[in-house]
């Protein structure tokens, strides 16, 4: 019986490594994948989104666009309010909720509950680490 037992408990340990095994492998994937290529702001944020969306080759196209002209109008208004930050921060602010409007209408309501999700992790983290 107590070799049952442990036999059970050694296929429970090996299953449980295996699976957190094969999650750090796909992201292991795609990091390895940027590092060699050395993507870089929208395309970037477009490959991660295919990763975790699961997006078509239509949707990509339109992300990588999305992105595109986003960094574009967050660099020109970086230019633009150098020396008023409130106001740099309220039109990033606004590009960004633009840009989100734009994926809403592009992505499916599965798509755009995983896509809130992970702004909200993002979010988390940003907060998190501005309070130390």
């Amino acid at each position: 019986m107590k070799r049952i037992l442990l036999l059970a408990f050694a296929i429970g340990m090996c299953t449980t490594a295996s699976a957190q095994l094969i999650k750090i492998n796909e992201d292991a994937y795609l990091d390895k994948k940027v590092l060699e290529v050395k993507v870089e702001g929208a395309d970037m944020i477009a490959m991660d989104l295919q990763n975790e969306l699961n997006l078509s080759k239509e949707q990509y196209e339109q992300v990588v666009q999305l992105n595109q002209m986003r960094f574009k109008q967050i660099e020109e208004a970086e230019k633009t309010h150098q020396q008023d930050e409130l106001l740099r921060s309220k039109t990033i602010y606004a590009i960004n909720l633009e840009t989100d409007k734009a994926l809403g209408a592009l992505l499916d309501p599965k798509q755009m509950r995983l896509y809130l999700e992970m702004e909200s992790k993002q979010t988390r983290f940003v907060s998190d680490n501005a309070k130390d």
